[in-house]
Order: C-alpha cells, then structure tokens, then sequence
C-alpha cells in the first residue's frame, strides 16, 4: 500500500454538523448478490477501505471515505440488514473536507452508537480548529445521524501514514496512525486541536517505516496494534504489540518477512480479537521468490502459526482477519490468479479450518484494490473496492455474503448392492458437530443429533454406481459426498 501524502487542509467555524439524510434504494442482498454502495455524485478512490460495525439491533453499519469533487472528500454510512438489504445512506459531515484519509474507521461509542474517526483537514486556514491535519471524530447514536465533535485524537499533526481506529472495552476510542517513520498512537479525545495529552508510540527503530497500521481490543481489555515493515531479513514482517493498559513488547508473526519479497498487506493488516479470547493476525508468508507462499494464521503469542487452507498456491493477496460468533473467525483474501474471493472459517476455538467458499467479484470490475469485511451475524458480508470496466473506470464500493460451509462424511463410503448396510453421516462446521442438518441420500434423509451423526439403513438392491448424499442446513452452503454402490 505504501505512504500516502495526505493533503493537511482544515478549518471549520461551527462546533457541530449534522449529516443530511438521503434514502437508498432497498437492493435484495445476501450470499452471492452483489450490490453496488458507492454512487456516482459520491464516487470513490482506489484506496477507499470500508469500515464495518453491527450493532445490537442486526443492523450492519459501513462507512468509507468518498470523493464528490475534483478536491473535495467526505465519509459516507450505509446501513444495511442482516440479510444484506441496503437501508439508508447518506453523509458523516454536513459539507465537504478539503482532505480526509483513504481509512476512516468506526468503532462502537460504548452506549450503543457508533464512531468515526479519521485523518482531515476542512481546508487550509490555520486558525480553525480543524484545521490540522490530526484525529477527528464524529459520533451518532444509531448510525444515521452524526454529530461532528469539537475534539481531536492526535498531539501529532500533518500526519501522513496509515491509521486504525479502536475502541476500549468501556468504548473509549483509541487512535493509531503514522507519520514520517513512526507509528503513533492516542488514548481518548481532547477538547483542543492538536491534543494537549500526549500520544504513544510503538517500540521501534526510528529509521524504520511502518505501513497498515490496525488495533483490536482483547476480551480482557487489552489493546494491540500491528504493522508490516519491509526493511531487510532482520526487520522485514509483521509485528505486533500490546499498548495498553500498558505498553509491551513487540513481537514479530512466525515466517512473515525476508528480505527479497515484498509481501505488504495492501490495506490494514488483518487482526482481530476472537470473541473467546485472544488476538490473531492473518498474513503472507513470502519465500525467496514469492510474496505469498500461502496465508498464516497466528494466534498472537504462540511459537508457530496454521496455514490456512487453500492458500498454497502462491496468488493470496489482500488477506482480511475478522471476529465471528462463538469463538469463530473469517479469512478472506483476493485470489490474483483466479479473480475470486476465497473465505474459510474457523473452529470455536480458532483451530481447525471449514471449507474454502468462494465468490466472484461485480461482473463490471476491471481491477481489485480493497477487500474488507464483517462477521459477527455468523455469514460474514463482504466488502469490495473495484475499479470498474465501465466508461470512466469509476472506483466502486461493493458488497455481498458468503455462507460458510458444511463438511458431510460417510462411514462406509463404498458398499454392495448384494446385502444391506447402514451408514454413519457425520455433519461438521470446521470441525465441530452441527445439529439439526438435514442429510439425504438415496430417497432417505434425516437430521442429525448432538454429535453431528445421523444413521440412515438401507437394504440390499440399491442401485449400483455413484451417488450423492447432501447435507443442508439454513445458514450454512450445502455439502455432498460421494458414496460409490458396487
């Protein structure tokens, strides 16, 4: 992704601004439907990254950075079902910013609303309190009104690198953002601009430059922050750290940098906090002569990482870590070779791996530049920044779903027509047993008990050849497996 040089524009003589509703459209949403966010008299930039919060309600909360004039920016919300349905839209700011990053971020506010948080400027008078280039915030109780806040989240101004946005567990917002060659961070807001409190910064060398700053925040209140650098064999990877309650060391992710290949995330790294506890980053794992060998998943502490499936042929990029319920987490990357998205989840605890899903991107894209997502409604929505084939090469805001998978096995597997036989299905979601599937085969079909198993009887005469037995249950993309009657 690289450093930006971020335009330090702002000003703005009123305290609070209110965004101006604008209803969208009602798109019929869900897994495999694509649904174009962005508009044209909103248009966005290649490096636009959405940012996605789901509230108690279901509701599922985005924001991205738009660019509505030649020098102009605002940040835009859309508020989706979760099922996927577009249900209004409209702008974070009431006018327009000379300057705001490609990375604004929303966190929850720790009340049930939501907050965004970004890098801007309004424009170029320095005497106006937004006008420097640092933190600013902007706040809303339900994710359609917003409320501009007279504060700022940097002692650092014209800041230049990427940034992140979290939230404390008591919804106290906490900033990480870049500049020059330093990874910065903010605890809070300050009623003046730049902050009178002081900001933190991650251990490191001050010679070295930073990129994809990302935060999470651990069930027991701990805040981390990760990066990528790319330096030489002994400096070149991801790392990560805790900054608080207090501030750590940092470590270094298992096989994630050499000195040869430039494996940059492209966008934030990917980090999340599994609902069970636990931070975890997903990331290329480069040899010398690949950028991304395959994916890792690391639990952060652990000696050694997991390759995720599907990933060993070389073409990952744009990988994506978020948090699922129940324990479970998502990795999503952009496949360069076959112009998809592969996604797979975990386990409860993290571990074990489901089936890849896969999905293809708008019909209308011409290049892939961002991919993000959200996956706490057990689906995980997907969100996409495409530079489209149509007249103009507009860069797009997409979104759709992807179901994860079932995994149906069969004991025996093989058996003949000349005597009976009952056969043991078991259904798993990355390992773990899934009740109530309905598994059918053979004009038979059942559901399955606690443990995931279901036993279906058959007597001898059964058709000879191979056939299919399915297992479906509402959430999840059907399995099959083939069992061959001799």
């Amino acid at each position: 992704m690289g450093r930006r040089t971020l335009l330090v524009t702002v000003a703005l003589a009123i305290v609070s601004l209110v965004a101006v509703l604008v209803v969208a459209p009602v798109y019929a949403g869900g897994p495999g439907k694509w649904t174009k966010l962005s508009t044209t008299a909103q248009k966005t930039d290649a490096f636009d990254e959405p940012s996605a919060v789901r509230t108690a309600d279901g509701k599922l909360h985005v924001i991205y950075r738009t660019h509505p004039g030649s020098t102009t920016y605002n940040i835009r919300w859309v508020t989706l079902s979760q099922a996927g349905k577009v249900l209004n839209s409209g702008n974070v700011l009431a006018s327009n910013w000379g300057s705001i990053d490609t990375e604004a971020a929303l966190v929850p506010d720790g009340s049930g609303g939501l907050r965004a948080v970004w890098i801007g400027g309004f424009d170029t008078d320095p005497s106006n309190f937004y006008s420097k280039g640092a933190v600013y915030t902007a706040t809303s109780p339900d994710g359609e009104t917003w409320t501009l806040q007279h504060v700022s989240m940097a002692s650092h101004t014209v800041l230049n690198g990427d940034s992140d946005a979290g939230a404390e567990l008591d919804g106290t917002p906490v900033a990480a953002f870049g500049l020059n060659a330093t990874t910065f961070f903010h605890e809070g807001t300050d009623a003046s601009a730049p902050a009178a409190t002081p900001d933190g910064s991650i251990t490191q060398a001050s010679t070295i430059d930073n990129e994809g700053e990302a935060l999470a925040t651990d069930t027991d209140g701990s805040v981390w922050v990760a990066w990528w650098r790319w330096t030489d064999a002994s400096t070149q990877g991801y790392f990560v750290e805790q900054i608080l309650p207090s501030q750590g060391s940092p470590q270094k992710a298992p096989d994630s940098g050499n000195a040869t290949e430039d494996n940059s995330p492209r966008q934030r790294v990917a980090l999340a906090a599994r609902a069970g506890g636990g931070i975890y980053m997903a990331y290329c794992s480069p040899t010398s002569t690949q950028p991304c060998a395959h994916v890792e998943l690391w639990k952060v502490g652990a000696a050694s990482a997991k390759t995720v499936p599907g990933t060993k042929g070389g073409n990952a990029r744009l990988v994506t870590l978020v948090s699922g319920p129940g324990g479970r987490l998502w990795v999503l990357w952009w496949d360069n070779a076959k112009s998809k998205i592969d996604a797979v989840r975990t386990s409860t605890t993290g571990g074990g791996f489901g089936p890849v899903r896969s999905v293809k991107p708008p019909s209308d894209w011409a290049l892939f530049n961002r991919l993000s997502a959200e996956g706490s409604s057990g689906r995980v929505d997907v969100f996409a920044n495409i530079t489209s084939a149509a007249s103009g090469n507009p860069d797009e805001i997409w979104q759709t779903q992807i179901l994860p998978g079932l995994k149906l096995t069969a004991k025996p597997a093989k058996f003949s027509h000349t005597s009976g036989v009952t056969i043991k299905f078991t259904v798993t979601d990355a390992g773990d047993p899934v009740t109530n599937a309905t598994v059918s085969f053979l004009g038979k079909k059942g559901k399955t008990n606690a443990d995931g198993v279901i036993k279906l009887s058959y007597p001898k005469g059964e058709p000879t050849g191979k056939h299919t037995a399915t297992a479906k249950k509402s959430g999840y993309n059907a399995a099959k497996h083939t069992i061959k009657v001799t």
